[in-house]
């Protein structure tokens, strides 16, 4: 199965202003606040201009630096691990699509979160970091089974992405939901009313969202994930038993990149 989208334009620069001291220094400003990164010849210049022979710096001359940084990603993948992928083979899938993703978050230095849901819950396997192997045998751990909420999922998915932002605006949001089944666990009204609710404040808050079904099929009379994907103004994608690995892995590759290169006719396996 495949679609196919319109071309679109990078929604984010190849590089990003630093909030930090690390990165290329490229320009100066006159600081808002107190500066930390001073730029010392900015400074110079400034308090030189108005000088007569000797230069005396003013706090008022002081000058701080601008860096920039290559664009990095905020990755939080949210994962169904309830019994509808109790298979020993899809299990294991589900862990070679998570090394596999942990891996290229590691190769571009993004941060990566991974949320588990099943049973009456959500529970954080990875928080949100760089240091991402630091975690890895949390995931040969993960055991599946139970019941399906998905809402609690993409809740906790939302409350580390605002967090996240809150710290730094250094990284770009991406939720990720892999998931091949119906939620059926409420967190407020009905299990699918509360996953819409959710998936309309990721769209109000302009996070890029991919749904990835892992199964193409239709559940009673309706493709839920796909109406997921148009409530939140993300992408949907269907994978099939074979390749799954490398086939999630590169259209979240594809995905993370679009943001930030232009993008051509996005197609979908």
């Amino acid at each position: 199965m495949k679609f196919k989208g319109d071309k679109r334009r990078r929604k984010y620069g190849n590089k990003v202003e630093s909030q930090t001291e690390r990165g290329k220094y490229v320009k100066s400003r006159i600081p808002l606040k107190n500066p930390k990164d001073i730029a010392i010849d900015a400074t110079i210049r400034a308090a030189a201009i108005k000088s007569e022979g000797k230069i005396n710096v003013e706090p008022e001359d002081l000058r701080e630096k601008i860096r920039k940084h290559g664009s990095k990603a905020l990755i939080v993948l949210v994962v169904d691990i309830s019994g509808s992928m109790s298979s020993e083979d899809k299990a294991e899938k589900v862990k070679g699509v998570l090394k596999r993703i942990m891996l290229d978050a590691q190769r571009h230095k993004d941060k990566l979160a991974i949320i588990g849901f099943k049973g009456r819950e959500a529970r954080v396997i990875l928080p949100s970091t760089r240091r991402i192997f630091s975690f890895k045998d949390k995931i040969e751990n993960i055991s599946v089974g139970g019941t399906t909420p998905m809402a609690h999922g993409l809740k906790k998915a939302i409350e580390i992405l605002k967090r996240e932002k809150k710290k730094s605006n250094e990284y770009v949001p991406i939720l990720v939901l892999l998931s091949d089944g119906m939620p059926n666990i409420a967190l407020k009204n009905s299990p699918t009313r509360d996953v819409l609710e959710l998936a309309k404040e990721l769209n109000r808050s302009d996070i890029h969202t991919v749904i990835i079904n892992f199964e193409k099929r239709i559940m009673r009379g309706r493709n839920f994930n796909f109406e997921l994907a148009l409530t939140s103004g993300g992408k949907y994608y269907e994978v099939g038993n074979r390749n799954i690995v490398e086939t999630v892995g590169s259209i979240i590759k594809h995905e993370r990149n679009s943001l930030f290169y232009n993008d051509k006719n996005i197609y979908l396996s």
